[in-house]
């Protein structure tokens, strides 16, 4: 079986190599990766060398004379950029590696000439080119071996071992076609015995680097993604931290205010009470902020808390009301801190302040499947009138930090609108907020 060329056992290595050609080269058009383009280079050649005494016919055996001794050679042009691909001795050794860039270059001209060789001269005449030049390209593949050598890496012993052993096998079969077929060893096989084995154990070498390369490859490229995640929740986290330390001061700033009003006034018992209410939010709200997420129970308090001293500071002018649905559960949805007064606190300074008769605030709260939707109604002067009567600046402040914080912490899934209820006939501003039901996780991974 062993001396007949075209054997199973043949046939099987022959079929095999071409497989692993056929996905490296599959592999390398979806990635474009230099290793796998190279490497399926160099299966390439081997299939193209191997295949020849399958072929019979007298006009391909002929064809063969020109490329079956060039195949070998641009197959050690593209052995050789594969080492330097999988080991980045380019990287490492560049005055070395220079070296054997030439080598492939000189490697290549050879293959050229040889072709050259095979037109004016003939067949014999090739091989005994081929047989002065099998010296010179082993010392280059000594040479590639030697600057492998010095890449400190486990899987260089293995590319060292498979090539060496491919290449004493190789340089067996080709002596044994120059010289005879019982020149050296006198075993009862095929010449191309040892040529065909020496391939099969390097290629199935190969296939486990390759393999285990990708996997290097794979697990830097989610040790990254993994470290980047981390900056970007760090990064949020900060940035969150950031948001509540304006909207403490933002949010305190205008609650002073109404306790001013009281003392401007001389209503030293107003102010009292005002004040012992007052020192209650703050330390709600103080609460809230040292937080990344609340109940939504908890905000509807720090709200009510927050109107009942407007109430105060307007003498009870308007009515405040939360309807919520049934299929909301507030102590278990989880919201972002005080990110419903603000809008609250415009719908009062800029609204309900300035227009005259009975004023009310309503806020309906509705669950969808995976989304929770507010709406904040007030029947004020409405939203184009309020911005005539005060600046924007003022008015967007506390509404833009909201907007930002429940950005990032929906990852911007959310719906902020603002719209005038003279559109439907109506008098007041309606705002509608909708936003997930689940927070984003900012713990650091």
């Amino acid at each position: 079986m062993l001396l007949d060329i075209n054997s199973a056992f043949y046939s099987w290595i022959r079929g095999g190599m071409l497989v692993l050609f056929i996905y490296h080269f599959m592999f390398y058009l979806q990635n474009k990766g230099r290793l796998h383009k190279y490497y399926s280079g160099y299966l390439f050649c081997l299939v193209v060398y191997l295949v020849r005494d399958a072929f019979p016919q007298e006009s391909m055996q002929l064809s063969y004379q020109y490329i079956s001794f060039s195949i070998q050679y641009v197959g050690y042009v593209f052995f050789i950029h594969f080492c330097r691909e999988l080991t980045k001795s380019y990287e490492y050794f560049p005055t070395l590696d220079y070296g054997v860039t030439l080598l492939s270059k000189l490697l290549l001209a050879i293959a050229m000439a040889l072709v050259g060789v095979q037109y004016f001269y003939g067949y014999e005449v090739q091989k005994q080119v081929v047989a002065y030049t099998v010296p010179f390209a082993t010392a280059c593949a000594f040479y590639v071996f030697y600057l492998l050598s010095k890449v400190s890496r486990d899987q260089v012993y293995y590319l060292l071992f498979g090539s060496m052993f491919f290449l004493i096998f190789a340089n067996i079969s080709s002596v044994k076609m120059i010289y005879g077929e019982y020149f050296l060893l006198g075993f009862k096989v095929h010449r191309m015995f040892y040529y065909f084995l020496g391939a099969m154990v390097q290629s199935l070498i190969f296939a486990l680097l390759i393999g285990n390369n990708f996997r290097e490859i794979l697990k830097k490229k989610q040790e990254a993604e993994l470290q980047l995640l981390r900056q970007e929740n760090q990064i949020s986290k900060l940035k969150i931290i950031a948001l509540k330390s304006q909207m403490n001061p933002h949010f305190l700033f205008n609650s002073l205010n109404s306790i001013n009003n009281f003392v401007i006034q001389n209503k030293v018992e107003e102010a009292s009470n005002f004040i012992t209410k007052f020192s209650a939010l703050v330390r709600k709200v103080l609460q809230s902020t040292n937080e990344d997420a609340i109940s939504l129970a908890d905000e509807l308090t720090v709200v009510a808390m927050y109107v009942k001293l407007e109430q105060m500071r307007l003498k009870n002018s308007f009515t405040y009301e939360t309807v919520v649905d049934t299929t909301v559960e507030l102590e278990s949805l989880q919201v972002v801190p005080l990110f419903l007064q603000p809008f609250i606190e415009n719908a009062i300074w800029h609204g309900l302040s300035l227009q005259a008769g009975k004023k009310s605030v309503v806020i309906k709260i509705q669950q969808r499947g995976a989304w929770v939707s507010i709406q904040i109604l007030d029947n004020g002067i409405g939203l184009n009138k309020g911005r005539q009567n005060t600046t924007k600046t003022k008015k967007s402040y506390g509404i833009a930090i909201v907007r930002e914080r429940m950005e990032l912490m929906y990852n911007k899934d959310i719906v902020i609108q603002l719209r005038d209820r003279m559109e439907d006939g109506e008098q007041g501003t309606e705002v509608l907020l909708v936003f997930p039901v689940k927070l984003r996780e900012l713990e650091i991974l």
